[in-house]
């Protein structure tokens, strides 16, 4: 008989018995279960977990064989009904891979309608804004944030009382040492200052102040004007605490 005449199944059982083989000599060769090939051998291809798979079976069957697989796929297709369909509507048949998401028909028309909706929209905007008169105003030179004044260097320095100690230093003559400490002994400053120049320090606790040349200098404690603390070329010792201008 005719390879022509004869079915797939037909074909691979006839092959198979001529070649010595068993069924489950042929599922051992070729990793597919024994169950599956005899229903491929009758012609039943629902074991086979969909068209794709049992396309790929088919053709691993016919190479252990030596069989046209081409011929063997168009007897398949035949029977079944599916010609040359793209490979990945098999897979989704079989749930290899998830379907395509359909894709909404877009309409041109709709799109046309909309953008020329925008375009109108872009033009009608600013004509309706220009019929409304503006409400702005040119900058009050009174509003504006005040200009930070300087002080010259012979002006008089006024120091705002804090809730810890401020000390205010000013040169008023000559040139005077200055070293001073906080609370923990921490030296704050270690210099000299001159006549025109000064000097402002702050400390929670306390101020310990070492001055040579007192008389070059005035102190304003706590927001407090005290004046010099000593004489010409006199080294004076101070201690000033919050809310308390007076040294010791």
């Amino acid at each position: 008989m005719s390879l022509d005449n004869l079915t797939l199944g037909t074909e691979i059982r006839d092959a198979r018995e001529r070649a010595g083989y068993t069924l489950n000599k042929i599922a051992e060769i070729t990793r597919i279960r024994e169950a599956v090939i005899a229903d491929i051998e009758s012609d039943n291809f629902s074991s086979c977990g969909g068209n794709a798979y049992a396309r790929g079976h088919i053709r691993t069957i016919a190479k252990v064989l030596k069989l046209n697989a081409d011929s063997l796929i168009e007897k398949f297709a035949k029977a079944t009904g599916d010609f040359d369909r793209p490979m990945i509507d098999l897979l989704e048949e079989s749930s290899v891979v998830k379907p395509r998401p359909v894709r909404p028909q877009v309409s041109y028309k709709a799109l046309a309608s909309v953008a020329a909706g925008v375009v109108a929209l872009l033009i009608a905007v600013p004509a309706v804004i220009s019929l409304f008169p503006s409400n702005e105003t040119s900058p009050n030179p009174s509003s504006q944030g005040a200009v930070p004044s300087t002080t010259d260097k012979n002006s008089t320095v006024v120091a705002t009382k804090t809730s810890g100690v401020s000390l205010v230093v000013t040169g008023i003559s000559g040139k005077s040492w200055m070293g001073i400490q906080d609370a923990s002994g921490a030296q704050v400053f270690s210099g000299s200052i001159s006549n025109g120049e000064t000097k402002s320090f702050t400390d929670d606790q306390l101020l310990q102040v070492t001055i040579g040349n007192a008389a070059a200098v005035s102190l304003n404690v706590n927001g407090r004007e005290i004046g010099t603390p000593g004489g010409t070329g006199e080294v004076v010792h101070l201690s000033f605490e919050p809310g308390n201008s007076n040294n010791g």
